[in-house]
């Protein structure tokens, strides 16, 4: 019985005395009790209301005790029964037994051994009901599974033929027929976004028209397609017809009115979105459906967007032997102008440039000057060179700020008045410290995507940072070594764990006392599992492996991690704080992973409080009102030296890293494991006032 309410006892005797007596002492020892004068009164009081134990008289006019305890068996074969008599004999007691009776107890009764046996008696009962609740829940639990090898074996299948697909055509095509299979849905498609017009447009569709297919155009915002890649948030509709969002944009045609659409993600980029309707076993589409797709749509996403890059590569090879020339022709250049001239040239042939100019920027004045102009109307540029850029030190960092006012300074000359359509301004970085400006310009709308952006960025990266190359090149020899390494260490480590693993068992058998009393053994043998995934993360990064996801609250996760570096932080002088909102909901995750993630924002933010500070950790609820979902949001803040905003956008790259003895995997092991759990992770960092890491993570 649950320890929330008390033991409901029923006690069967013609004689009223003994009921009385019976029904108070039951009482004071903590039990709700009934009494009945005669067997038949007994079994309707049962059957209204079952009680946990019945105490019965043998003997009774009407129906006796035998007979009671046989009917009370037989509405439920696991009821408890003690029987009474004052005519005792081994062969009555025999009988008692063998019918079903749990104990028999002689009058006139010895109220210590009444207690003990009704004790025991509900000790048995609750067993019985424990099995029972656990074996309901391990069928349930055995159903779940079954559906949820299922769907893994599923969306393995899906993988395995997204990694195979030939070109980016096939892969869509791919994409939306094996989300239909998965699904079970007749109708489908899938939506990519054009970021130049920011319409959608289907690629790849079973169930729609041609017509249908080449006609529609879908604005970032509008319709449900619309709608879910602007929020980046999946949507499960059970009647489109009738739904006041998306009613008006209805033309009918769909079987069921149920419809599912998700985002092809990859971290914050919205890719397009997959769109599934009609379903076919069911007349609605589930929230398990829902979350289905979800997972799907992110192997999609990555194979979408691997394919994208695959295209983006061919296009790579054209530029390489333009960004081999001018990678070996640098080391001859020793000026800005020359260095200008080199670049312009060899751009010219690869993207769409009209000009190109460098501006060095002064730390002590906070402004960039011209000092190099190649390209259209370079006589009248001229005047150019020499002339100062006022910016403040976070306004260059900015990138439109930074480039609305170079364009500015341009466009004071008459003659490059409305000319200037399309400006980008490269930031030229070397040691952590700005050098200057290196800008392309165009005379159409648009020339110059990003892309064409980031090779100007290499380029001038080589001009100005050789230095900073070599590094790379002796950073990427060390990593591979660092490889070889941490493989053959992690089989070096795997015996000591299982050794350690071993010792801890023959421990926790030698001394089952203080196992039962202390979580040291279950803590112990947790970290060291933790430990050999660690391991397995290092030399295996590349390829994550999947894992079970549980229901935790995360307020719990936190103060025993919390526990765990609590002398890092009395170390460091570091003092630490929690606040989470009250009734924080649970979030699914895997504890190993998560708990590897906080470690290691937590170490990082220890390091960067050398000589002390403070440590905040807060849990709150973002609810996202369009979607109906909510989310809980970890914010992780120090006050240590901070991070330059130059470095922020590179801190979650593979690799990339400030400390001398660090790989550069530590954040970018934290965002893939918070993207695997389809949350989000961001950061907000200041000099001289800290770092504020902020984590989201979808609510159960």
């Amino acid at each position: 019985m649950s320890s929330s309410r008390k033991s409901r006892i029923l006690v069967v005797d013609d004689e009223e005395r003994m009921c009385r007596s019976l029904d108070s002492l039951l009482t004071k020892a903590g039990y709700l009790v009934e009494t009945a004068g005669d067997g038949k009164e007994a079994l309707e009081l049962y059957r209204r209301n079952p009680h946990d134990l019945v105490i019965t008289d043998i003997k009774m006019p009407k129906m006796d005790g035998i007979e009671l305890m046989q009917e009370v068996r037989r509405d439920n074969p696991d009821s408890m029964v003690i029987l009474m008599t004052a005519y005792a004999s081994l062969d009555t007691a025999v009988a008692a037994i063998n019918t079903g009776a749990y104990d028999y107890i002689v009058k006139p009764v010895e109220f210590t051994q009444l207690r003990l046996a009704v004790k025991r008696a509900l000790e048995k009962r609750e067993l019985q009901e424990s099995r029972a609740q656990l074996m309901q829940e391990l069928q349930d639990k055995n159903i779940q599974l079954s559906r949820r090898v299922a769907e893994i074996d599923a969306l393995y299948q899906a993988g395995l033929t997204l990694s195979r697909a030939a070109d980016l055509n096939t892969l869509l095509t791919r994409i939306i027929e094996l989300a239909l299979d998965v699904i079970k849905a007749s109708v489908g498609s899938v939506m990519l976004l054009n970021p130049e017009t920011n319409e959608l447009t289907i690629s790849a569709a079973v169930g729609l028209s041609e017509e249908v297919r080449e006609r529609t155009r879908v604005k970032l915002g509008s319709r449900i397609a619309g709608h879910v890649a602007k929020t980046g948030e999946p949507l499960l509709i059970s009647d489109i017809d009738n739904d006041p969002r998306f009613s008006r944009y209805q033309t009918g045609g769909y079987e069921t009115g149920s419809a599912l659409c998700v985002p092809l993600k990859v971290k914050d980029r919205i890719l397009g979105v997959i769109n599934l309707s009609d379903p076919r076993e069911d007349e609605e589409f589930t929230e398990a459906d829902l979350n289905l797709l979800e997972t799907f749509a992110s192997q999609a996403a990555i194979a979408i967007s691997s394919g994208e890059h695959f295209e983006q590569l061919r296009r790579k090879l054209e530029e390489l032997s333009v960004l081999y020339k001018i990678a070996s022709e640098l080391a001859n250049v020793d000026n800005s102008s020359d260095m200008t001239q080199l670049i312009y040239g060899s751009l010219k042939k690869i993207i769409d440039v009209d000009f190109t100019a460098w501006l060095s920027w002064s730390d002590r004045g906070e402004k960039l000057v011209f000092n190099s102009w190649e390209g259209f109307g370079e006589e009248e540029a001229a005047r150019l060179i020499g002339r100062e850029v006022p910016l403040k030190d976070k306004t260059i960092y900015s990138t439109n700020l930074r480039t609305a006012a170079i364009k500015e300074e341009i466009e004071r000359l008459t003659f490059f008045k409305d000319q200037v359509k399309t400006l980008t301004a490269v930031p030229i970085i070397t040691k952590g410290a700005l050098h200057g400006v290196f800008c392309l310009g165009s005379r159409r709308e648009n020339a110059i995507s990003a892309d064409d952006e980031y090779i100007a960025s290499i380029v001038t990266s080589q001009a100005t940072s050789i230095y900073e190359r070599q590094r790379a090149i002796l950073n990427a020899t060390r990593l591979v070594a660092m490889g070889k390494m941490i493989s053959e260490i992690s089989h070096d480590l795997k015996k000591p764990l299982t050794n350690i693993r071993g010792s801890l068992q023959i421990m926790r058998q030698h001394w089952p006392e203080i196992a039962e009393k202390d979580d040291f053994f279950s803590t112990a043998e947790q970290e060291l599992l933790r430990l050999n995934e660690l391991v397995l993360e290092l030399v295996d990064f590349s390829n994550p492996r999947k894992y079970q996801l549980e229901r935790k609250q995360i307020s719990e996760l936190i103060k025993r991690i919390l526990r765990l570096v609590e002398n890092d932080l009395n170390k460091h002088q570091i003092e630490f704080a929690t606040q989470f909102q009250e009734n924080l909901p649970a979030v699914m995750i895997n504890e190993n992973e998560i708990v590897e993630l906080l470690l290691n924002l937590i170490h990082n933010a220890i390091d960067s409080m050398p000589t002390g500070g403070k440590l905040t950790i807060v849990g709150v609820v973002q609810p996202k009102a369009e979607s109906g979902k909510s989310m809980v949001e970890l914010q992780i803040s120090d006050s240590g030296d901070g991070i330059a905003p130059e470095l922020q956008d590179k801190v979650f790259d593979r690799y990339f890293t400030t400390k001398e003895s660090g790989t550069g995997l530590g954040l970018a092991i934290c965002e893939r494991i918070v993207m695997a759990h389809n949350g989000s992770i961001e950061l907000d960092s200041r000099i001289g006032e800290g770092t504020t890491i902020r984590i989201r993570l979808p609510a159960v």
